[in-house]
């Protein structure tokens, strides 16, 4: 597959790679913050999709990978908006979709926004609401102060490579999930593992809580960090895909 790219209503571009764009149900990848289609993650499923004979997309969120944006473009309101855009556009039928991270918060207000054009959804360290943790666990109040009179901090190798800037914590409390219901009817299955450090064990069991499926797993992998990466992840993660194609 090739980079492809796809002008949003604004002007801004994407960059996405496809496969079988003419079968009616396949997988969609979101990335997580700081990632890109080409993460480990995306090129297996890439992979899955094409041995199995599925449609695949993958896309770069604005400010990411090859995609339109310098890191204080980002936003999780664009991000949202990048992908109720060029899903439909681009996919038919309902689609299996894949959220790592904070792919995973915009994939659940995605199943929210366009509940038609989401078959199943997996989550995979899904980081909903994690803008909130930040801001109230991750800063000082000295940051905060900083934060609010116009300071950007990063990105830089003292933070990480993460960039935070008051608007957009401004913009993300407009999408937060874990204090209400999750209107999906869908299956769900949300996979973590014990051993992540960037999303608390508790927030797969909040997710669950809210979300107004009845349809609703929840897998812990022994061992696993955040990244979800290993041979036995990938292996976990065609497994969940399977078991939610079986059910579209």
């Amino acid at each position: 597959m090739t980079c492809q790219t796809f002008t949003k209503k604004d002007g801004h571009t994407l960059a996405y790679e496809q496969y079988n764009a003419d079968r009616p149900c396949g997988v969609i990848y979101l990335h997580g913050l700081l990632s890109s289609r080409k993460s480990k993650k995306g090129q297996f499923l890439q992979s899955f999709a094409e041995s199995n004979n599925l449609a695949y997309l993958g896309f770069d969120f604005t400010s990411h990978g090859d995609s339109w944006g310098e890191p204080t473009d980002w936003r999780i309101g664009r991000c949202l908006e990048d992908a109720m855009e060029i899903i439909p556009a681009l996919t038919k039928g309902p689609q299996i979709i894949v959220g790592s991270s904070m792919g995973g918060w915009i994939g659940l207000l995605l199943a929210e926004k366009l509940p038609d054009k989401v078959a199943g959804f997996l989550g995979l360290a899904a980081g909903a609401d994690f803008m909130q943790y930040v801001w109230d666990h991750t800063l000082n109040e000295q940051h905060k102060q900083a934060l609010k009179k116009g300071h950007v901090f990063g990105p830089s190798e003292a933070t990480q490579g993460y960039c935070f800037s008051y608007p957009m914590f401004e913009d993300a409390r407009q999408y937060y999930i874990l204090g209400r219901k999750i209107a999906y009817q869908g299956p769900v299955i949300l996979m973590n593992g014990d051993e992540d450090k960037l999303v608390p064990l508790d927030t797969p069991f909040k997710i669950k809580d809210n979300l107004e499926s009845d349809n609703v797993q929840i897998w812990i992998n022994k061992g696993s960090a955040h990244n979800l990466a290993t041979p036995i992840d990938l292996q976990r993660i065609a497994r969940a895909i399977r078991a939610l194609l079986e059910q579209k």
